[in-house]
């Protein structure tokens, strides 16, 4: 439920502009400070006495990881209002996306009935606390395709190697879901992305240092009812994570943190905390919520069916290397 406290009046602008596929809002509005009604609702229970997660969840937004300059965290339901029409009208201006006639335009980020302007909300900038190496190494965009040329520097997400489901979990501008399977021991999670299975191991299960994934290690335990899950053991082959924006870095070093919680049927609230070193000056933290997908689809990810794109890149490569090898003799 969604309830609106108190705020400043403020002026509310929307500016929409595209950046390669990406639908980027600027809004300018005042602050707001909105309220979450308190429930009584009782989170179920699996047969082994954990709260229930199983199922399919799912998660569709254009908010960015990191905040534009000038935003608030939280956004007054007017300045989401704002977001919505104007993507309303751009993103159906045109459209042959099937996905947005059955699921309608994306959506902001909210989290415990809060419309929020970025996933980051630590530090307070709503920005990466990069280092001098981490600034080096990210001046990447997936989705304008900066800072991609050449085969070897194309994103793990084109290449199907990198997983949105892996720690820490993303969310795009079009529907990702998740199912969720719980057992004693493990705790299942199958992304309708080209990622593995991810098993978080609530039975302490280790791994040897030396064998090290993109997804890493995931180790979990309950507090309450909060699914605590740590993971270490990333791999350094692979360290951007496509976002909407700058892309999240993740060396060897790092150690992530996620809170799973359900809060009501349809919502699970998610968090994560990074610390990498290598990377960073800070931690950073970032939070959102998924939602229950009722019907329970999983369907197959096909990544490379029909993917011609690197092999098309290399062969025209060659022609350009010939033709330039024939113009010299």
């Amino acid at each position: 439920m969604l309830g609106c406290i108190s705020f400043e009046k403020g002026r509310v602008e929307v500016m929409c502009v595209r950046e390669g596929a990406t639908l980027v809002a600027m809004l300018i509005c005042g602050f707001s400070s909105l309220g979450y009604a308190a429930s009584s609702y009782e989170v179920p229970l699996t047969e082994y006495g954990h709260p229930d997660f199983q199922g399919s969840w799912g998660v569709r937004f254009s908010t960015p990881l990191e905040r534009h300059e000038g935003l608030p965290l939280v956004l007054t339901p007017e300045a989401a209002k704002g977001f919505k029409d104007a993507s309303h009208s751009f993103v159906f201006s045109g459209n042959t996306d099937p996905d947005i006639e059955i699921f309608g335009p994306q959506q902001l980020v909210t989290v415990k009935g809060e419309f929020r302007s970025s996933v980051l909300v630590y530090p307070e900038s709503g920005k990466l606390p990069y280092n001098e190496r981490g600034i080096e190494n990210s001046s990447f965009n997936y989705f304008i395709g900066e800072g991609y040329e050449g085969p070897e520097r194309r994103p793990g997400v084109e290449r199907c190697l990198e997983g949105w489901g892996a720690p820490p979990m993303r969310g795009f501008t079009y529907q990702l879901y998740f199912g969720f399977v719980q057992t004693a021991e493990k705790i299942a999670i199958v992304g309708e992305e080209s990622s593995p299975l991810r098993v978080i191991h609530m039975d302490g299960a280790t791994r040897p240092d030396a064998i090290r994934t993109f997804e890493g290690h995931s180790i979990g335990h309950w507090e309450g009812e909060t699914l605590i899950v740590k993971t270490t053991h990333y791999n350094d082959t692979i360290p951007h994570r496509a976002t909407t924006g700058r892309p999240m870095l993740i060396s060897s070093k790092a150690e992530v943190i996620e809170r799973f919680t359900r809060l009501s049927k349809t919502e699970l609230h998610y968090q994560y905390t990074v610390n990498d070193p290598e990377y960073y000056t800070d931690e950073f933290r970032g939070e959102f919520s998924l939602i229950r997908d009722d019907s329970g689809h999983i369907y197959e990810y096909a990544c490379h069916e029909g993917n011609y794109s690197m092999v098309g890149a290399l062969m025209g490569a060659r022609v350009q290397e010939a033709k330039t090898k024939e113009a010299g003799n």
